[in-house]
């Protein structure tokens, strides 16, 4: 059986962290789909669905964790990643008890980046 390439969704309201992730997922053999905006995430969702999901957890309109619970209350349920440039113990321990599978820290390591995903993420046989 053939195992397609990873698809993660990237929330980040930061332009350059959008592409850098976008990068070093392409040169991983992974595909990053960018958003801008929750609005944005949640209608791709519609009609696609990723096998990760990065969100950053401070975003203009609805944080990590209203995006996360949303995605649940819409059906998705891709593993959701939480990343965040302000490191706070409390709100790492609520981020992984409302369901993150990992908590990672900006600037993002992009070995532990990857290791989160595909730790997370198991991509469907074709």
């Amino acid at each position: 059986m053939a195992v397609r390439s990873l698809r993660v969704a990237i929330l980040d309201d930061d332009p350059s962290v959008r592409v850098a992730i976008s990068r070093l997922l392409n040169a991983s053999s992974m595909i990053g789909d960018s958003f801008a905006t929750s609005i944005d995430l949640f209608n791709a969702m519609e009609t696609a669905r990723p096998d990760c999901i990065l969100v950053d957890l401070y975003m203009p309109t609805l944080d990590g964790l209203e995006v996360m619970s949303y995605l649940r209350q819409i059906g998705v349920t891709a593993p959701v990643i939480i990343m965040t440039a302000h490191d706070d113990p409390t709100l790492r321990d609520r981020c992984l008890r409302a369901g993150a599978t990992a908590y990672l820290r900006k600037p993002l390591e992009a070995a532990e980046l990857l290791d989160s995903i595909t730790r997370s993420a198991r991509p469907p046989t074709i």
